[in-house]
């Protein structure tokens, strides 16, 4: 019996040592870095993934007890894999962090480090800033060496136990809502998301997997990182840096590789569109690409579309964009799309959604369609109960109806490190019937036609005169009425003055924007205007700020309740304000 037909819950670190001694020279991971023009691949196999982590396990076990908690700050490729690795090997509770590089990460990790206490810290051998910058905070330092390869030879064989329902690691939370937090994941949770992964991607699951989403957030770090190794098949990334600098370095990794799965928000669809150039493209082919993918954040129709419209002559088939739905406290997966089918979006009427009803608009009727709001389906459950809950009365809503959505599975987590209120609040849910404890997930959503659509997160939600808003609606008219705004950087939330809530939009003007004040006022009653045409809502403010000003997640989400504190506390800095 193989560790992924078994009931193991160490399957993880199980696998990697079962593919070390089955299949020791064949490639397991490999990092691409680049010079210039040039990529460098740095590849592990097997056996040296397996020494390379049983040899820094053994350094772990010399430097501290079964359940310390050791923070991961190591650049993303090689030396992450190893080091989360060595920590499911020597029972260490990982903390999958990221180095102290800039100015917007470091409070946030000096946060998360506070809250954590690591007795250890792991770094790359050439980070130079994370230690002097974080100081005690990060507890004893040790730092890989610059080549974490050893001879197999002279490793040190780790003793994994395969049955471990202990903690298996700490994922903080991306903070776009509240402060990070830290999830509780353990060894058997998992287990569980990386068999609902093999199962839900079949169509491609012996076929490499090339990403470039960082390991530090739950999306990476299972899918990008825990899959493929898990799965046996070749994992390869690339820093999320260098595909920001040029996109076209995953494109080309899909087809150099030929990959059968990969993963991207909406965003770097986005960014994959407008940062590459029919030069670049040339000789480029995703045709060998089953599955794409795409969470983390909201599934937007438009970049579905103009990704297959622009790199359908590539040979990427539409039916390969695989939207989901998940969270960090059911351990990544909630629900996925069936991977044979095209992904299914439809326009609904805004006014009833506010109203808490869902009602689809005919596609063939143009000026409807500009009243609707466009929404993609995100699947079904993906082995786990789903619901969607009237929040109040805590009864289940039939399909039509837009409540909070609650799930129940063994890849759901037992709560959040050392805020015992937080984790009653949040995974002790229970229905009105009774049934068992649920995990609220705080966003909101529906049932239609077989799929989960997502409508918003219940804590954004704007009430004017009555009625909701949602804030990722307006944000997208904003967007559309306005080519001076940078994409995905536009935020909406309400602002309660005492006697009544009011909405505010703050935006990114992009760089090319001519920054006369006139120009920009006139392009904030443009905003204005279109919000109130298109929601029969007047903002009661429009923000315009330079790129850069709205706070997001690590994981690229807007931070809405950040960006309303910085708006009442003056520091958001407009160029023009309406």
């Amino acid at each position: 019996m193989t560790a992924t037909d078994s009931p193991l819950s160490n399957i993880l670190a199980t696998r990697v040592a079962e593919w070390a001694a089955a299949r020791p020279d064949e490639d397991a991971f490999t990092e691409l870095r680049f010079r210039m023009q040039e990529h460098v691949p740095v590849t592990l196999t097997y056996a040296s993934l397996h020494a390379a982590a049983g040899t820094l396990a053994a350094r772990l076990r010399q430097e501290s007890v079964p359940g310390d908690r050791v923070a991961i700050l190591c650049a993303h490729g090689i030396d992450y894999a190893v080091a989360f690795l060595a920590c499911l090997y020597s029972n260490r509770v990982a903390v999958p962090l990221f180095p102290a590089t800039g100015e917007r990460n470091r409070e946030r990790l000096q946060a998360v480090l506070a809250d954590t206490r690591p007795a250890l810290t792991l770094l790359s051998a050439h980070d130079e800033v994370s230690a002097p910058t974080l100081g005690q905070a990060t507890g004893r330092l040790l730092v890989l060496p610059p080549d974490v390869t050893v001879s197999v030879a002279d490793a040190v064989e780790p003793v994994i136990d395969p049955v471990c329902d202990d903690l298996a690691y700490l994922q903080y939370t991306s903070g776009s809502t509240k402060s990070p937090t830290g999830v509780r994941v353990t060894h058997a949770n998992l287990a569980t998301a990386l068999v609902q992964l093999r199962h839900a991607l079949s169509a491609a699951r012996d076929r490499p997997i090339v990403t470039w989403l960082p390991f530090f957030h739950d999306m990476g770090l299972i899918f990008g990182l825990s899959l493929p190794l898990s799965l046996g098949v070749h994992g390869v990334t690339l820093a999320p840096a260098e595909f920001v600098k040029r996109p076209i370095r995953w494109l080309r990794a899909i087809g150099d590789y030929r990959a059968g799965l990969t993963g991207c928000p909406s965003f770097g669809l986005t960014l994959a569109v407008s940062g590459t150039t029919p030069e670049e493209r040339t000789g480029l082919d995703l045709s060998g690409l089953a599955i794409l993918l795409n969470g983390a954040e909201p599934v937007r129709a438009d970049a579905l579309n103009e990704f297959t419209r622009i790199f359908g002559p590539y040979g990427f088939r539409h039916h390969a964009h695989t939207p989901g739905f998940g969270l960090a406290e059911a351990t990544l997966t909630v629900t996925l799309c069936d991977q044979r089918d095209e992904p299914v979006g439809h326009y609904f009427e805004r006014g009833a959604l506010a109203e808490g009803r869902v009602v689809a608009m005919p596609t063939s009727d143009a000026a409807e369609i500009q009243d609707g709001v466009p929404l993609v389906g995100c699947g079904t459950p993906a082995g786990q109960a789903v619901r969607v809950v009237d929040p109040i009365a805590r009864t289940v809503l039939p399909p039509g109806r837009v409540g909070e959505i609650w799930v129940m599975g063994s890849n759901v987590c037992d709560g959040y490190f050392g805020r015992p209120d937080a984790t009653e609040e949040t995974f002790g849910a229970t229905l009105a019937c009774g049934g068992g404890r649920w995990l609220r997930t705080g966003d909101l959503g529906f049932q239609h036609e077989g799929q989960l659509y997502l409508a918003g997160r219940r804590k954004d939600v704007i009430v004017v005169d009555g009625r909701n808003h949602y804030p990722a609606d307006i944000e997208m008219t904003v967007e559309a009425c306005a080519r001076e705004i940078r994409p995905g950087h536009v935020t909406v939330f309400g602002h309660d003055d005492g006697r009544r809530e009011d909405l505010v939009v703050v935006a990114e003007i992009t760089t090319a924007v001519d920054t006369e004040p006139a120009e920009l006022f006139v392009l904030a009653r443009r905003i204005r205007t279109a919000v109130a045409t298109t929601h029969e809502v007047m903002p009661g403010a429009v923000m315009l700020v330079e790129p850069g000003r709205i706070p997001k997640t690590s994981s690229g989400k807007l931070r809405r309740g950040e960006c309303r504190a910085r708006y009442l506390a003056g520091r958001l800095r407009p160029v023009a304000m309406i």
